[in-house]
């Protein structure tokens, strides 16, 4: 659905192709478990393995969509014109000319989708589907032996690094044709008028399915019951997460930069960090929260406290924040950094006051995503929030 989808916006020539694609991208902003209850309120015998396919898949289909689509801008499509003079038709030109061009692209996507949901809690509970994450929830909170929940927390760190080593294997095999720029040329798109009515049927079919329809419940929900809201309790949630995401993006972006830097500079102890730390992304939040539970009982004014919370969130999320820290000092111009050393400046004066101002779009864009990501999380939040502190997520759980 994801190679569908960012063929038909990049190969066809779409009205509102622009807002198109922001709406294909936006079923990821959504929790899985909001997701979830908003077909579980409209369906009421929602349940089960396929429920739970049925969803996930609409909530990961964009993390393909947005890589194809990024690998699709950057094809060589005067290799097109090439293939189409030897005479191959369409699918023949998709499977021996694109597929090579977008394929480690794919690869990319699939993996963050295969991490989502092997790291996914909500949904699979309101779905009564079995799975380790829910297991490990299960044994966590009925027995007080959490030597079971860290075995099968074992299993899941396991398959997580399986599915990051054969997507690592997948991608040093692949055979990547690039062009120099002087040859790429411009797709075009293709304008016939039933090709685009049955373009316009698919993509309104899945924005109907996992955007507009889960909104449209929601809202109905919301307006049916909106004298009955307590909304002192939603504002208090409220405050109370925007502090724990907050708290926990300026600890992952103080964890961030010196990574960040030497990943930027190329220093061997930055790229060992940057994979270290690709790693601890993608455990599940069940998985941290587990951990840190262990760590933070051994400690008594840190078990259950806001700050062991927001830690856990810098954990999870660090990854989004060293990206953004390491192409953001990249893009410093070095001739500065040379200016500044001939003026007598010291490094650390240097990186103050001409990395950092410089750095600071791609610093706070990279915040901004620990914060949103924070937001969402709810595994972690359940196991490690300080007695009567709720959050947007755990009030809704």
């Amino acid at each position: 659905i994801g190679i569908a989808l960012a063929w038909t916006l990049f190969n066809i020539d779409l009205p509102f192709k622009s807002t198109l694609q922001a709406l294909v991208i936006l079923p990821v902003a959504i929790p899985s478990y909001v997701f979830t209850y908003s077909w579980i309120s409209l369906i009421p015998g929602f349940k089960g393995l396929w429920a739970a396919l049925f969803v996930l898949v609409l909530a990961t289909t964009p993390f393909i969509t947005l890589t194809t689509l990024a690998a699709l801008r950057r094809s060589d499509w005067s290799t097109y014109e090439v293939a189409q003079t030897l005479g191959l038709n369409g699918l023949q030109i998709f499977v021996r000319v694109t597929w090579p061009q977008i394929k480690n692209s794919v690869a990319a996507g699939s993996l963050l989708s295969a991490l989502y949901v092997l790291s996914d809690f909500g949904a699979i509970s309101l779905l009564g589907v079995d799975t380790l994450t829910r297991a490990i929830e299960n044994i966590y909170r009925g027995s007080f032996d959490r030597s079971s929940a860290s075995i099968l927390a074992l299993i899941l760190v396991a398959i997580s690094a399986l599915v990051i080593r054969l997507e690592e294997r997948s991608r040093q095999r692949l055979h990547i044709i690039k062009s120099s720029n002087r040859i790429i040329k411009r797709a075009k798109t293709n304008d016939k008028f039933k090709v685009k009515l049955i373009a316009l049927f698919g993509i309104g079919s899945y924005l109907a399915l996992g955007l507009v329809i889960p909104l449209f419940q929601l809202l109905s929900i919301f307006l049916a019951n909106s004298t009955s809201i307590n909304y002192s309790l939603l504002f208090k949630a409220s405050i109370s997460t925007l502090i724990a995401a907050c708290l926990g993006a300026l600890i992952a972006l103080a964890l961030a930069l010196p990574v960040g830097v030497l990943s930027a500079q190329g220093s061997r102890l930055g790229r060992v960090s940057d994979k270290a730390i690709l790693i601890v992304h993608a455990l599940p939040g069940i998985v941290m929260g587990l951990a840190l539970v262990s760590f933070g009982s051994s400690i008594g004014w840190l078990y259950q406290s806001l700050l062991l919370l927001s830690f856990a969130y810098a954990l999870l999320f660090m990854a989004k924040a060293v990206g953004s820290v390491r192409s953001s000092v990249g893009r410093v111009p070095k001739n500065l950094i040379e200016i500044s050393a001939t003026l007598g400046l010291p490094k650390s004066a240097t990186f103050r006051r001409v990395v950092i101002p410089l750095a600071t779009p791609g610093l706070l864009s990279g915040t901004l995503l620990v914060l949103l990501a924070a937001m969402k999380e709810l595994p972690a939040t359940l196991m490690l929030k300080p007695i009567g502190f709720e959050t947007l997520a755990t009030q809704m759980w």
